[in-house]
């Protein structure tokens, strides 16, 4: 009797890509795999994937320094889909927030009413 070892494999993701523009450069990311070798385009060798914090996805990025590059990049874009908005919030968030926040004045004020009696009381004897 001994100890058996299953090894199932994870999911596997496909690399997302997008198109990173700065004032004079650009650069193409590739992101969201699992795979270490997953992205096999040309406009990547030369770079090395790396993974996120303790997750299991990978991050590639390549400087994109010819309009060719550039190309091939945009029709990778536009092939990965859109990654959705990412500012679109939540209204409950929002609502807590601004409570918190609220509550937070409310705080500070009291601290200053107390300090400043306390001030007038030292200074009335």
């Amino acid at each position: 009797m001994g100890t058996k070892l299953t090894v199932t494999p994870g999911e596997k993701h496909e690399p997302s890509y997008h198109k990173l523009q700065g004032n004079d450069s650009a650069a193409c990311l590739a992101t969201g795999f699992t795979q270490i070798n997953e992205v096999n385009e040309a406009l990547f060798k030369g770079t090395e994937a790396v993974r996120i914090s303790d997750g299991s996805v990978y991050t590639q990025v390549a400087v994109l320094t010819t309009e060719d590059t550039k190309q091939k990049c945009d029709e990778l874009a536009a092939s990965s889909g859109d990654c959705g908005d990412p500012l679109n919030r939540d209204p409950m968030v929002n609502l807590m927030s601004l409570t918190v926040v609220g509550l937070r004045l409310i705080f500070i004020k009291t601290i200053i009413f107390n300090v400043l009696m306390t001030f007038k009381l030292w200074m009335s004897q």
